[in-house]
C-alpha cells in the first residue's frame, strides 16, 4: 500500500474526508439503509481506474463473474476460502463494522481491486472511473433462481438480511415483479452499453463458450492471458468445480454460521430452467413487464422480442 493509500485509509477509519463532514447524510440517490445496502459506503467509496466492478441484477451470474475475475487476477487460486472475502460485495452492510471501517479495508487493498454490486448505473459509485462488467441473464431464469436462493437460505440468514422465505412460487413471482430489481438494473445499464469502460455479457454466451468469454474479459481489462491462466480460469470457473466447492461461494453470516443449507447455493447454473418451473401465466406476466420497461433493441438482444 502506498503512503497516500495508507493516509486515506487512516482518514476513512476516523471518519474524515476533506471537505465532507463525517456525519453528513448521504444524498437520496444512494438509497435507503438495509442489511444488503449501505448508502454511506456508496456515497463515500473512492474508485480507482484499476478497479473492476461487477454490476448485475441478483442471480444473473454475479458469483460466477466474481470467480472468473478472481481466477484471472491470480492466475488460478484454489486456496481462497470465501469468494466474498476476495471479491467483496460493495454496498452490503457489515454488522460488526462501521461504514468507515469497511471503506478503510477497501482502501488498504492492493489493485486491481474487484467488487460486486447490484446497483443501477445511477447508483454505482466510480462508474466513470472504474471498469465495469455487466452480465445479463434471462429474466424468467433469474426469477426462478432467486426463488430457490430464498428457499435454500437458513432461517437465521433470512432474518439477518431482512428477507423472507416465500410461501409459494406464485407468491415469489408476485414479490419479484413488485420489487423489480431485474428490470430496474437492466433499464439503467442498457443505454450505457457502448461505453469504453463497460463490457456487457449475456449469461447464455458464458454458458455456450466460457473460454471465449474469458478471453473477451481479459482483452477488455487489458490483463495478460497465458494459455495456462486461461485453462485454470476456465477449470476453476466451471460449474462442476464451483458445485464441488459450493461452501466457498455460499457466504457466512456475521456469527460465522452458513447462510445456506448444504449444497443450496450453487444449484444448477442452467439456461432455460424456467420452462420446468413457471406456469404459462407466470411467464407471460414477466415477459409483459419486460416489454413495458425495456426498449425493443434490448429485448431483441436477449431473445425476448
Amino acid at each position: 500500500m502506498t503512503t497516500q493509500q495508507s493516509a486515506a485509509a487512516t482518514a476513512l477509519a476516523r471518519g474524515k474526508r476533506p471537505g465532507v463532514p463525517p456525519d453528513t447524510p448521504p444524498a437520496a440517490q444512494w438509497g435507503d439503509p438495509h442489511p444488503l445496502h449501505d448508502p454511506w459506503i456508496l456515497a463515500n467509496f473512492q474508485a480507482r481506474p484499476s478497479d473492476v466492478l461487477i454490476t448485475t441484477a441478483p442471480k444473473a451470474g454475479t458469483t460466477w463473474m466474481q470467480q472468473i475475475l478472481h481466477q484471472l487476477r491470480t492466475g488460478g487460486d484454489e486456496t481462497f476460502e470465501d469468494i466474498d472475502a476476495v471479491v467483496p460485495w460493495l454496498e452490503r452492510q457489515r454488522p460488526h463494522q462501521s461504514w468507515r471501517q469497511v471503506l478503510a479495508d477497501f482502501e488498504a487493498r492492493p489493485g486491481p481491486r474487484l467488487f460486486k454490486t447490484h446497483c443501477t448505473w445511477e447508483q454505482t459509485p466510480g462508474r466513470e472511473v472504474a471498469r465495469l462488467i455487466l452480465t445479463v441473464r434471462e429474466p424468467r431464469d433469474c426469477c426462478v433462481s432467486f426463488y430457490h436462493h430464498l428457499m435454500d437460505m437458513t432461517d437465521s440468514a433470512l432474518a439477518a438480511h431482512g428477507l423472507e422465505r416465500p410461501a409459494s412460487l406464485e407468491a415469489h413471482v408476485d414479490a419479484w415483479l413488485a420489487f423489480g430489481a431485474w428490470f430496474r438494473n437492466l433499464a439503467s445499464w442498457w443505454p450505457q452499453r457502448e461505453r469504453d469502460n463497460l463490457l456487457m455479457l449475456r449469461y447464455s454466451d458464458l454458458k455456450a463458450d466460457l473460454s471465449g468469454a474469458i478471453e473477451r474479459i481479459a482483452a477488455f481489462l487489458g490483463w495478460p492471458l497465458t494459455p495456462r491462466t486461461l485453462e485454470q480460469a476456465a477449470r476453476l470457473s466451471s460449474f462442476a468445480w464451483m458445485k464441488a466447492n459450493s461452501q466457498r461461494f455460499a457466504g457466512r453470516s456475521a456469527d460465522g454460521s452458513p447462510m445456506f443449507r448444504p449444497g443450496g447455493f450453487i444449484r444448477k447454473g442452467q439456461t432455460g430452467d424456467h420452462t420446468t418451473q413457471l406456469s404459462a401465466d407466470q411467464e407471460a406476466r414477466i415477459l409483459c413487464r419486460c416489454r413495458q420497461e425495456l426498449p425493443a433493441d434490448c429485448l431483441a438482444d436477449l431473445g425476448l422480442d
